[in-house]
């Protein structure tokens, strides 16, 4: 048998650790690949976010929208309230700041006076005319501004010469009313304190009334009496929601003088002096 030379033996395969830049770049795209499922995974869990808050975002919003608007009218009811007030003590103290003549202690005003605090109302509650546009009605149908002049009469002499006027005199003094503004719009019906009868006399704390008067004010001497009477209608859901009345009223002593009388001369109609005085 033929010999020849021995075959050559093949190198054994390699077993030993892989080169550290192919381990590096294997472990670099395992990393590629983990951050990129991450990252869908979060894209998936943004996208149910935010549509689950566009969900309640819609549900809320209408809630909110309705806070919004009934905390609108809130304030302008405050302020309309205190607007009412505002004019009711502002006339109040025009017509009683009212000079008597000379050597008299009577005071007059007459139709002019009355015209002209009436109309100022446009400089203090100026909202009135905007409101009344939105109603369809002048301004002056809109809101209710009533004058009247009150004197007390003592019922015997007793009352009349006692001193004492911190007491409660009410059952001392009639409230009889003088002159009154019968020619002022009475939107709600009638608001000016009628004539020949006697005014009655309510608790401090009482809901302005046309037939009485606060018992803390009877005593001797006279008062200017202002009630004005605004009814406030929501803007949002005027249609749904009922108007409020707003009455303020203010009862202020003549400073001038004894009593503030009304001059019939060139009247047209505003006021009325009633029988007796």
């Amino acid at each position: 048998m033929a010999t020849g030379h021995p075959r050559a033996r093949l190198p054994a395969a390699q077993t030993g650790p892989a080169p550290a830049g192919a381990l590096a770049g294997r472990v670099a795209a395992m990393l590629r690949i983990g951050r990129d499922a991450l990252r869908a995974q979060a894209n998936r869990f943004r996208s149910a976010e935010d549509g689950i808050a566009a969900i309640e975002f819609a549900l809320i919003l209408p809630t909110l929208l309705l806070i919004m608007f009934l905390a609108i009218q809130v304030v302008a009811y405050i302020d309309a309230t205190r607007k009412v007030e505002l004019v009711a003590h502002s006339i109040s103290q025009m017509i009683s700041q009212s000079v008597p003549p000379n050597n008299t202690t009577v005071a007059r005003v007459n139709a002019t006076d009355l015209h002209f605090s009436y109309d100022a109302t446009l400089v203090l509650f100026p909202y009135v005319m905007k409101d009344a546009k939105r109603r369809g009605r002048t301004w002056s149908q809109n809101i209710s501004i009533n004058y009247a002049s009150i004197q007390f009469t003592a019922r015997n002499a007793a009352c009349q010469s006692n001193p004492d006027t911190s007491s409660d005199l009410s059952t001392c003094f009639d409230a009889n009313v003088v002159w009154t503004t019968t020619g002022t719009a009475q939107p709600g019906g009638d608001n000016y304190r009628p004539c020949d009868t006697l005014q009655v006399p309510a608790a401090d704390d009482a809901a302005p009334n046309r037939t009485s008067l606060p018992r803390s004010s009877y005593g001797p001497g006279s008062l200017v009496v202002i009630d004005v009477a605004f009814d406030f209608k929501p803007t949002f859901g005027s249609g749904l929601v009922p108007a409020v009345r707003i009455a303020r009223s203010a009862y202020v002593q003549p400073r001038y003088a004894s009593l503030v009388n009304f001059d019939t001369t060139n009247n047209d109609g505003i006021a009325t002096r009633c029988t007796g005085f």
